[in-house]
């Protein structure tokens, strides 16, 4: 079961990346666990939506953690703000 912190996490980064797909994309609303490129985000839009949580969070991304993997959803950028936040990554 998720955390409360966990889920402040995933409903914040949730609605950063509702906001940056509402400018565009086919599919503005959707859930945690949705691919973000299926649901209309370009790779520009998720270098931007990083921009967002770094900013949101107060936190770097360090290298090691940008790669597809972790941006694939909302879930997936929840668990690595976690792990980054933790100082784990």
């Amino acid at each position: 079961m998720p955390s409360a912190v966990q889920n402040d996490v995933t409903d914040r980064t949730l609605a950063l990346a509702q906001e940056i797909a509402a400018r565009h994309a086919i599919k503005p609303v959707f859930e945690p666990q949705d691919a973000l490129v299926d649901v209309g985000l370009t790779s520009l839009d998720l270098v931007n939506l990083m921009l967002a949580i770094e900013a949101e969070f107060d936190i770097m991304i360090p290298p090691a953690c940008l790669n597809p993997k972790n941006f694939y959803s909302v879930d997936a950028i929840s668990r690595m703000v976690e792990s980054v936040r933790a100082g784990v990554h």
